[in-house]
């Protein structure tokens, strides 16, 4: 009788249950046939009795959070013990969550960001992470965070770990926004459960040459990732009619600062430390972990718990690749190539994956965010989302694609490359300047995009848009060429949309000697278009308060904070740095006489004060909030009228080219709109976009 072998895989998940059942918890780290990387048993509902301090606060942190009185709570905290005689094992994982989660929440919930945790919270979390064998760094874990952080509802199906049949076990604000970005990576890991197994049967076959057997491994896991990419993947939706709508704007104010670690290059629980994620490098075999997110995945699996270590140990001793190839039964390459395309393809799991954070990040680092989990840091004027973008085209390459996807990767268009541009001839439809394109970003007048040379009115498509409204709103009236590429790269749809909506093409006038001029001043236009378009984003947290509108319902604490930091930002920086970095310089490009002749008694008929208030602490009485919504919609004016002003300047080269450069027009032009801009002086708030290496100077309003 021929004798089967087990493969290393096979063998460590076979342990790891044994183990696990044996110690009565999971704390070496949940793994299993049935289960995959997800726990056997669910997670506890609450602590011991001697610690149910810590589930108390646990339960009240989103009105907390709400309230802005989380830090007082937890400063009063008592100091709990957490060693084996007064914690026991079992405990632990529900332990580190919520200290793990009051600990993030206490650092990040407010700017200035504290320089160290009470000691009710501090001492005994170091302990937890102690008898968990973790770095000794203060950081949520990916197993805190995401693994050990769901519960089922009592009328709900315990064997269904579905985002709608779950519930955070400890939730910070307790919005649609976190419930869904949480729970949709648990389901995620559930759904992939049948991987784990597939990967060990997958070698199995390879040790006992069975290629009916490695096919069948091989297709189990494409299918798998065909349904995550397609179910799961998308719970995560920016459409506001979806059922798990997740709102750009109130993700990026709620849930992304949570779980930055405190220090810069701290390891936190980003998609980069999901187990499935490292399984499918391990077994797919990864070329590289060259790139920053490469290096980031190989951290994250030696801080993995024990079990997750020795099973991508147990991956990493058979090679499925080097069988196909010694072996091209019929098939098998096939089924080899369509696992790594449904894993890494452009239109795969990962590749997904990349247009989704694209889309999110767009939008979150313009409205406040400063850093992400994984440490991509930047303010909106350096564009960190494309950064972000790039590093994950770069990671997605380092794993291995057959050669049969080739025709694949030539549709996944480089960022920057002119998807969407006409192939005809000549320029069809009207000509569009500009000055006309850039008027075009409110309800008012509709919301029109220029991509590869063609405007759009995209008007009748906003609300429909895949991506959600508020990407489209986010680049209205803006030419969007490189945006469309890394967003839409090869989707035959996006291009359909793009026929539907073309109005014409986008006029760039021959202007002779005031070229440069144009362009730079083109330049300047989409720069405070789109800070407009922020700006209106960002103030959309508060809608429906009176913080936006006079008798809105009453703003909370949290929304109060999130308004002043809004308009901190930008009169405390976007604004004036907008002035320095990109509105003097235009006054270097235009002719030596025309600079010098800007009439003061134009400058005079400025309609807005030369000087805004410096933004006060928001409190509970109403008349704090309606100067704030009167220092935010004085910012709102300030960039309607620059935009005014810069749309009339860019009119005017439009129609009278090198001409237009004589006399004092532009420069005045420039002069009022710097004056719009004014440095402030001792706003008394630190903006939170602005990153750095502690916990007390790094922006608050992060991932």
């Amino acid at each position: 009788m021929r004798h089967l072998h087990t493969s290393p895989a096979g063998r460590v998940i076979a342990s790891a249950e044994l183990v696990n059942a044996r110690l009565g918890h999971e704390n070496l780290g949940s793994l299993s046939a049935a289960r995959g990387f997800v726990p056997v048993q669910a997670p506890r509902l609450s602590l011991p009795a001697s610690h149910a301090a810590w589930d108390d606060v646990a339960g009240q942190l989103p009105a907390l959070y709400r309230d802005l009185a989380l830090r007082p709570a937890l400063e009063q905290l008592p100091v709990l013990r957490a060693d084996a005689t007064a914690l026991p094992d079992a405990a632990l994982p529900r332990a580190a969550t919520v200290l793990g989660v009051l600990a993030h929440a206490y650092v990040h919930i407010s700017a200035p960001e504290p320089g160290e945790l009470p000691a009710g919270v501090a001492v005994p979390w170091a302990e937890v992470r102690r008898r968990l064998r973790r770095d000794p760094e203060p950081v949520l874990s990916y197993p805190d965070l995401i693994v050990n952080n769901w519960r089922v509802p009592e009328d709900g199906d315990p064997e269904q770990l579905r985002v709608g049949n779950l519930r955070l076990l400890v939730a910070t604000v307790d919005n649609q926004e976190e419930r869904v970005f949480y729970l949709s990576q648990l389901e995620i890991l559930a759904r992939c459960a049948p991987i784990v197994p597939a990967v060990a049967a997958a070698h199995d076959a390879v040790l006992n040459d069975d290629p009916q057997a490695l096919r069948q491994a091989l297709d189990t896991v494409t299918g798998v990732l065909g349904t995550v990419s397609r179910s799961s993947l998308t719970l995560i939706d920016p459409r506001p009619e979806s059922a798990t709508h997740v709102d750009p704007v109130v993700w990026a104010k709620t849930v992304a600062p949570l779980a930055v670690p405190f220090r810069a290059g701290v390891l936190g629980p980003s998609g980069t430390a999901s187990p499935i994620v490292n399984l499918l490098d391990v077994f797919l075999e990864r070329r590289s972990h060259a790139s920053q997110l490469g290096g980031e995945i190989a951290r994250h699996r030696r801080s993995y718990p024990v079990h997750w270590r020795r099973f991508l140990d147990g991956v990493g001793q058979v090679s499925v690749a080097d069988h196909v190839a010694a072996h091209p039964a019929p098939g098998l390459v096939a089924a080899l190539d369509a696992a790594r395309e449904a894993y890494a393809g452009p239109d795969g799991f990962l590749g997904r994956h990349r247009r989704k954070v694209y889309g999110y990040l767009s939008v979150a680092f313009k409205v406040g965010r400063g850093v992400t989990i994984g440490g991509f840091a930047g303010s909106p004027q350096e564009r960190t989302w494309n950064q972000v973008d790039a590093a994950l085209t770069e990671s997605r390459g380092e794993r291995r694609i057959g050669e049969a996807l080739s025709a694949a990767r030539c549709r996944d268009r480089p960022a920057g490359s002119p998807a969407g541009r006409s192939d005809r001839a000549a320029p069809a439809g009207r000509a569009i300047a500009v000055s006309e394109l850039t008027g075009h970003h409110d309800d008012e007048h509709g919301w029109w995009v220029a991509v590869g040379g063609r405007v759009h009115d995209v008007t009748r498509f906003v609300e429909r848009h895949p991506g959600g409204d508020v990407v489209l709103r986010a680049h209205a009236g803006l030419d969007v060429t490189d945006a469309f590429a890394r967003a839409h790269a090869g989707q035959s749809a996006a291009g359909r949309v793009l026929a539907g909506t073309d109005i014409g093409f986008l006029l760039d006038p021959g202007l002779g000697a005031a070229r440069d001029v144009y362009r730079a001043w083109v330049t300047a236009l989409f720069t405070v278009v789109e800070l407009q378009n922020t700006f209106r984003l960002d103030r959309s947290f508060g809608r429906g308060t009176d913080l936006c509108v006079p008798g809105g319902h009453r703003a909370s604490a949290f929304q109060r904070d999130r308004a002043a930091d809004t308009r901190a930002r930008f009169s405390g920086r976007y604004l004036p740095d907008c002035a320095d970095r990109v509105l003097r310089p235009l006054l270097e490009l235009l002719p030596a006489g025309s600079r010098s002749a800007s009439g003061s008694a134009t400058r005079g008929a400025l309609s807005i004060r030369a000087v805004v208030p410096a933004p006060r602490a928001p409190s509970s009485g109403s008349g704090d909030d309606d100067r704030l919504r009167a220092e935010l919609d004085e910012v709102d004016r300030r960039l309607a009228h620059v935009t005014g002003l810069l749309r009339t300047g860019a009119r005017r080269l439009e129609q009278r080219g090198a001409d237009a450069l004589t006399g004092g027009d532009l420069p005045d032009l420039v002069h009022r709109s710097i004056e719009a801009f004014p440095r402030e002086r001792g706003h008394g708030r630190r903006p939170r976009d602005v990153p750095a290496g502690t916990p007390s100077q790094r922006s608050a309003s992060t991932e």
